[in-house]
């Protein structure tokens, strides 16, 4: 099958499919494109396997960002997995949906719907995997929400610099507004909390981990999009609340009770270089390819 990131996606898609020896090719008309060659669920879980040190493969699969395109995600995805990652614990796999390159952030906020159903799409064949985790990077962190489902699950959850609100899990929030809202936690918080996978206690295996930079100097246009004014999860972290003695402060008693245990903050700046302290892609940074490692069991 050949692809490209020019092409348009729609908030209506609900398909999704494995792919295998993406290289660049020319179509019929000229044009570059991407050419992979589609696989059985079965084919997948072979591959992933087969890269694993015990034959029972470990995979994270990496929703990525607002504006990115197939090539540039493949590309960081291979080399991280080459470079960064034990194999062995995780195997890296890349997500692509629909972006459409550039600065049109309100355009790829509108394929983020269909980019959720086409990953829940894949829930049978995900249950395939008796251990996953999930990571999604920005805007990924919307595609997350549309594919919250408590019927699919995972180890863990990463949401790193995540573009959507800060209090998708205030029980203030949960509880209050109109269900059919588009920014719904019910939609969002709660949902991606079920999405964890149970153990043998029945309590959650592993967690939500929010991953966040207070100094992320792309999330603060964002707030402002669509009149929201709602600082992003991806600056403030979880359980975040503002107080005029310490202007942002973590509290979990803001937090619904009933997920408040499921989430756990991590603080990103700190971790970061004097001159990356700003940043917002610091997603496979080594210092925090180690934080998932570390949360993973």
């Amino acid at each position: 099958m050949h692809f490209d990131g020019t092409i348009k996606g729609r908030a209506d898609d609900k398909d999704a499919t494995f792919l295998k020896n993406i290289k660049e090719v020319e179509d019929a008309t000229g044009k570059k494109v991407l050419e992979a060659e589609q696989l059985t669920v079965a084919q997948a879980k072979a591959i992933i396997n087969q890269a694993s040190s015990d034959g029972k493969g470990k995979p994270l699969f990496c929703i990525h960002g607002f504006s990115e395109q197939p090539r540039g995600h493949l590309k960081n995805i291979k080399e991280v997995t080459v470079n960064r990652f034990n194999q062995g614990k995780f195997m890296p796999i890349p997500v692509m949906w629909p972006t459409k390159g550039g600065v049109k952030y309100l355009g790829d906020r509108k394929t983020t719907p269909g980019a959720g159903n086409g990953l829940k799409s894949l829930k049978k064949a995900l249950d395939s995997f008796p251990s996953k985790s999930l990571l999604a990077h920005s805007m990924g962190n919307r595609v997350l929400r549309h594919a919250a489902d408590s019927k699919f699950k995972f180890d863990n959850i990463f949401m790193v610099a995540a573009d959507v609100r800060h209090d998708i899990f205030h029980k203030d929030y949960i509880n209050s507004g109109d269900a059919n809202d588009e920014n719904r936690t019910e939609l969002q918080g709660k949902k991606i909390c079920s999405m964890l996978a149970s153990g043998s206690n029945g309590k959650p295996k592993g967690k939500v981990y929010v991953l966040y930079n207070g100094a992320d100097i792309a999330l603060n246009p964002s707030r402002v999009i669509k009149s929201e004014f709602k600082s992003r999860l991806g600056a403030k972290g979880a359980h975040s609340r503002r107080k005029w003695t310490s202007f942002w402060t973590e509290d979990k008693k803001v937090t619904h009770p009933d997920i408040v245990d499921c989430i756990e903050n991590v603080g990103c700046n700190s971790k970061l270089s004097l001159f990356d302290k700003t940043d917002h892609s610091y997603t496979f940074y080594p210092q925090i390819v180690t934080i998932y490692q570390e949360k993973h069991f």
